[in-house]
């Protein structure tokens, strides 16, 4: 099997709450790795994880009771990037991931943790081969399904904050990713609908 040389993170997005957070650090010094966090007069708070090849700073900005991060980096350590693979979908990250081997470069499309477009890159310049491609699903009938089994109280509740994280995504995808926008309108309307249904209870 070839053996990857690096793991470029693309602009990767995160936004999750303080819990969330504390529970990101604690991911990663879980796995034996130094964890740094520094709080900011404002509420911000920047986090240094640091591995033998060197550090990575992540910039959580506070707004109100949220907190996200937008940043690009390079890992070398194979282990710090499988963490952070844990992370991306843990915490529902967004972005494109390169995993650079000897000759070729696999990219990895994220979008709220979970894979949804995978390329084979072989030289510069050339346009990549399509291995992996998620097809479209029905963001309601998965809703459906997630909460089946809870009470309304509880969807209610994990819906505003699904509410809250989409609302902090579609505001970096104006600036990074319009494309995306339109998307993430069709998952508001559908928790909007959603949530008067429960309300009505």
């Amino acid at each position: 099997m070839a053996q990857r040389l690096a793991t470029n993170y693309s602009n990767a997005f995160f936004t999750m709450t303080e819990q969330e957070l504390n529970d990101f650090v604690k991911l990663f010094a879980a796995e034996n790795f130094q964890v740094q966090v520094k709080v900011c007069d404002n509420g911000d708070r920047d986090i240094v994880i640091e591995d033998k090849n060197g550090e990575i700073e992540l910039s959580f900005r506070r707004s109100g009771a949220r907190y996200s991060c937008e940043s690009s980096y390079v890992i070398k350590d194979l282990v710090l990037a499988n963490v952070m693979r844990k992370a991306m979908k843990t915490f529902k990250g967004h972005g494109i991931v390169h995993r650079i081997y000897e000759g070729f470069t696999m990219v990895y499309h994220y979008d709220e943790g979970s894979v949804t477009k995978i390329e084979e890159l072989t030289g510069e310049g050339e346009e990549g081969t399509d291995i992996f491609e998620a097809s479209n699903t029905n963001y309601a009938r998965e809703l459906d399904q997630l909460f089946q089994q809870t009470g309304s109280e509880q969807e209610i509740h994990h819906l505003r904050e699904q509410t809250d994280r989409l609302l902090d995504l579609r505001n970096w995808a104006k600036q990074q990713l319009p494309v995306k926008i339109t998307s993430i309108d069709e998952k508001l309307t559908v928790i909007s609908h959603r949530l008067f249904v429960l309300e009505a209870y």
